[in-house]
């Protein structure tokens, strides 16, 4: 009876814009669950969800390491070269006594994106290799949470703009890491639209059966 009892909590799903608790079927690849009460989608079973977002964050990864081994820009004048990467960026705004900012530009575009690539990574293969530990879900949750303070897309723009008003004064060679910089949002944005929450939740579910 206790089994029957928990196998029926793993099945329940509360719709996140109405608040509806109600009782949902197993899915299959490509199927979805609508809320009976106001139709919003509750639940979506993507195909090889899980692998296809273990292949990006590993994919990811590779990339965010490019990003900060290689220059961003090359600047040519007057026969003067100089280059920069992430890393130097926030040395220089050190350097020109502006900490804050130095401290905001390291910390959302390498502390955040490297601990949300790494602890993505921590999760997908826990649930992977159906490891269950307490970890998994707190780390889930945190690194939901605290998307929003990942700027890669801010910060790219701005290089862009910086390079579009530095032309008239130097020649500006884009650099492998601004072009693996590019590569590593668009990696990040898919991973967003791959990732099925459910099945981390539900490897959670079962930890706790």
């Amino acid at each position: 009876m206790r089994e029957e009892r928990d196998k029926q909590k793993a099945h329940l799903r509360v719709c996140g814009e109405c608040d509806l608790l109600q009782k949902t079927p197993e899915l299959q690849a490509g199927q979805l669950i609508r809320c009976v009460r106001c139709q919003s989608i509750i639940e979506k079973k993507r195909y090889h969800s899980l692998d296809r977002s273990l292949a990006l964050v590993l994919t990811g990864l590779i990339l965010f390491f490019l990003s900060n081994m290689f220059p961003l820009l090359t600047l040519k004048a007057q026969g003067v070269e100089f280059d920069t990467n992430l890393i130097a960026s926030s040395i220089e705004l050190l350097r020109i006594d502006r900490p804050f900012l130095a401290i905001l530009v390291f910390v959302t575009t390498i502390v955040v994106p490297m601990f949300s690539l790494f602890g993505m990574l921590f999760v997908f293969m826990s649930v992977k290799m159906r490891w269950h530990n307490e970890y998994v879900g707190p780390i889930f949750r945190y690194l939901h949470n605290t998307q929003v303070w990942g700027m890669l897309e801010v910060f790219l723009l701005a290089i862009m703009v910086a390079g579009v008003k530095l032309a008239d004064l130097a020649e500006v060679i884009p650099g492998i890491s601004l072009y693996s910089f590019f590569a590593l949002i668009l990696v990040l944005a898919t991973l967003g639209s791959t990732l099925s929450p459910d099945e981390i939740w539900d490897h959670e579910r079962e930890a706790q059966l």
